[in-house]
């Protein structure tokens, strides 16, 4: 397998280029009309990269293309080298200034909301730097996507060790109901009642089920809860506590009104409690970060 080095000593990177359109595109044409080339050049530089790696990299009929395992393997890799080098030139050309393009994926509804003056402050601090945010309610992969950096709202410790993550904001946690809900079903005083108890919990954000609490010793617990109703929304999972529909585990920030003003009980578990939610800025291992990520997550972390 050709690695990085390898790659950038045996081929013509301008190749490389016109092979990830191909790849990307699907078909020649398409890809020559993203190029602004005619479909011969495309087909002709193709067949050059072939020769330079001395592998065959698509395989070609009359009617469609696919790519070899060697195809498939150098596309993987070569994407993010070529997007570095692109961004490494810029910011050789504009040393004043951060270029380039800063791929981001931001939580729905919440992230949206908590996010949005943020983002567009630093667009307007940064006017040469291009920003593409998308929106997701699951979080994507970082690396097959290309993403640069990922901002997600999570509980408890992130599954994937193959990327790094950096902490931008915790909010303490509590598990709420309605009164009339308490006076029905009993207020539950361990984890193990909550369980027995109807429950409001997330159809796949923030991993689903199980419930995520913290022991006394520290410990993560995470705890299966009987949940008939499920939602994707913390807007949806705050209206459903306030009608009594069940318990529901929600950032102390959100609910605290309603806990003033009585229409939320907060329950006290005597052996575990709510882990905090996090929102995590997940980004793939990398020996350091490029500028560009590197300075919005500073801006992040400092004005949020």
């Amino acid at each position: 397998m050709l690695n990085e080095k390898e790659v950038c000593r045996v081929v013509d990177l301008n190749l490389l280029k016109v092979f990830i359109a191909v790849a990307t595109q699907g078909n020649f044409i398409n890809a020559a009309k993203q190029l602004s080339m005619p479909s011969s050049n495309v087909s002709r530089q193709i067949k050059q990269l072939e020769e330079q790696l001395n592998c065959r990299l698509i395989e070609r009929t009359t009617r469609q293309m696919r790519l070899t395992e060697s195809g498939n393997i150098l596309f993987e890799q070569s994407q993010t080298l070529i997007r570095e080098l692109d961004d490494l030139v810029q910011q050789i050309s504009y040393p004043q200034a951060v270029t380039g393009t800063l791929r981001l994926t931001i939580p729905s509804e919440a992230g949206s909301v908590l996010l949005a003056d943020l983002l567009a402050k630093f667009a307007l601090l940064h006017p040469q730097l291009h920003i593409h945010c998308d929106t997701q309610l699951m979080p994507l992969d970082v690396i097959s996507d290309e993403i640069d950096l990922l901002l997600t709202f999570q509980r408890g410790m992130q599954e994937d060790s193959s990327y790094h993550s950096r902490l931008v904001k915790s909010w303490q946690s509590v598990v709420v109901a309605s009164p009339k809900l308490i006076d029905e079903v009993g207020r539950p005083q361990t984890a193990a009642d909550l369980a027995k108890r109807p429950c409001i919990s997330s159809l796949s954000a923030l991993q689903g089920q199980p419930w995520i609490f913290i022991d006394h010793q520290g410990k993560q617990r995470n705890v299966m809860i009987n949940s008939p109703y499920r939602v994707n929304s913390g807007v949806l999972a705050h209206a459903a506590a306030v009608n009594g529909v069940g318990f529901a585990i929600l950032s102390l920030e959100a609910c605290h009104k309603q806990i003033t003003s009585g229409e939320l009980d907060v329950i006290q578990l005597t052996d575990v409690k709510p882990a905090p939610i996090e929102l995590r800025a997940v980004y793939a291992s990398r020996s350091a970060l490029s500028p560009k990520i590197e300075l919005f997550l500073n801006y992040l972390l400092q004005n949020i």
